[in-house]
């Protein structure tokens, strides 16, 4: 008798919880995001998640259940990354500089110190090391890294790298050597450099590498999308699969168990483990 009364004020309650409405709202994309061409999580306290795409930009507070518009959407924002306070935001041949709240007015965009356009971004919000990939068809694309914010850019030798970059990650420095640079190439897989970007080689386990994205809290732990996301918190030496597809995904930056994955068809899927389940 009592257990069929706890199984009535159960039921009950779950009713009371789904006619007033408290059910969590599903985390969705936003309309026109659907495959974002980035996403990142930003080191202001709340933890926007921001994503960008051929619309501007748009930014979450409650993981991903709303969105707003950080811009007006007449620009495409291709890639961003963070570094110092800011977060640098490329739209193409310029560049634009935002605050981590993402909900300040940005700097007014002015054009990169460097010819062509610049497709990809990777930085470090604890120092002022950037990385950008950009030039003037595919042909004479430069990898290029700042340690000063982006007042200065030098450009890398990036010895061994694909042809064709399509994403990058900086992972958290691990005494003596600096962050690691991680780049998504492909069908080429996944490469790794240990130097700033002056030599790469490529990452065993990974055939297929889409996008990939760094924790900056915890050296070795990556996830990419193949488009199945797969992780490791050991710099690739073991690969674990989640079981889902994803086209982005994005490492608090604060607590590395806490990813997010755009998931196919719109959705957003939420990871407490660093990206094994979803």
């Amino acid at each position: 008798m009592r257990q069929i009364a706890c199984v009535l004020v159960v039921v009950l309650i779950t009713g009371l919880v789904t006619a007033c409405g408290l059910e969590p709202k599903q985390r969705l994309l936003p309309a026109g995001f659907a495959k974002p061409r980035f996403m990142l999580i930003s080191d202001e306290a709340q933890g926007p998640i921001l994503i960008g795409g051929d619309y501007g930009m748009q930014i979450s507070v409650d993981g991903g259940r709303t969105w707003q518009q950080t811009d007006n959407g007449s620009a495409p924002a291709l890639t961003a990354a963070p570094f110092g306070s800011e977060i640098l935001i490329s739209r193409g041949t310029t560049m634009q500089v935002y605050g981590y709240a993402l909900t300040s007015p940005a700097a007014a965009a002015v054009p990169w110190p460097f010819s062509g356009v610049v497709t990809q971004l990777a930085g470090t919000a604890r120092r002022n090391r950037l990385w950008a990939l950009g030039g003037k068809g595919e042909a004479a694309l430069r990898l290029r890294y700042s340690n000063d914010g982006g007042v200065y850019w030098w450009t890398m030798p990036a010895i061994g790298l694909c042809r064709q970059p399509r994403n990058f990650a900086v992972s958290a420095a691990k005494a003596p050597r600096p962050e690691r640079l991680w780049v998504a190439c492909g069908r080429d897989g996944l490469f790794v450099s240990n130097d700033l970007g002056v030599n790469f080689e490529r990452v065993d386990g990974i055939s297929r590498a889409l996008t990939v994205a760094a924790a900056r809290s915890k050296s070795g732990h990556v996830v990419v999308t193949m488009p199945q996301v797969v992780v490791t918190k050991n710099s690739g030496s073991t690969w674990y699969l989640s079981g889902i597809d994803a086209s982005a995904v994005a490492i608090d930056p604060r607590n590395p168990d806490l990813v997010f994955a755009a998931g196919l068809g719109g959705r957003l899927y939420a990871s407490l483990d660093g990206g094994r389940s979803f």
